[in-house]
């Protein structure tokens, strides 16, 4: 199994992450937006039921007691066809979910959101196992 990578290090081709079989390959660097969010970025999902497909990800990460911020991160995705590129075409997303700082999960959209779904936005917004304790001790 690949090691995953956190976001801020990885090349195109590293592992973002690796849960349950399935592996989500970073492929398309996203673009930095405000507010505090990570848009236009392509992933390769590699599942072992499935095989390869690109998804087009967009994350907004908040902080928790920010003033005018939400209380949650939230990721949302949207499944490209074979000769689509992340961020050439908006559109609607197939998926969202909200991550409430309390532990809630919010599930929004046409699909469920996918069971990675909420790992990836941890890697993104370097939260749990991917802290970023450089900027934790400014």
């Amino acid at each position: 199994m690949p090691k995953e990578v956190k976001y801020q290090n990885a090349e195109p081709g590293d592992a973002l992450v690796v849960s349950e079989g399935t592996t989500i390959e970073l492929s398309h660097a996203f673009k930095g937006g405000e507010p505090n969010g990570l848009y236009d970025g392509g992933v390769i999902v590699d599942e072992p039921d499935n095989g390869r497909r690109l998804i087009e990800i967009n994350a907004v990460c908040s902080m928790p007691d920010l003033p005018n911020w939400p209380e949650y991160d939230n990721i949302y995705g949207r499944w490209l066809e074979a000769d689509e590129e992340p961020g050439v075409d908006g559109g609607d997303t197939d998926w969202q979910l909200l991550m409430y700082f309390d532990g809630r999960l919010v599930d929004q959209g046409k699909q469920g959101a996918p069971s990675w779904a909420k790992r990836l936005a941890e890697n993104l917004c370097r939260k749990g196992d991917f802290e970023d304790e450089s900027a934790k001790n400014r």
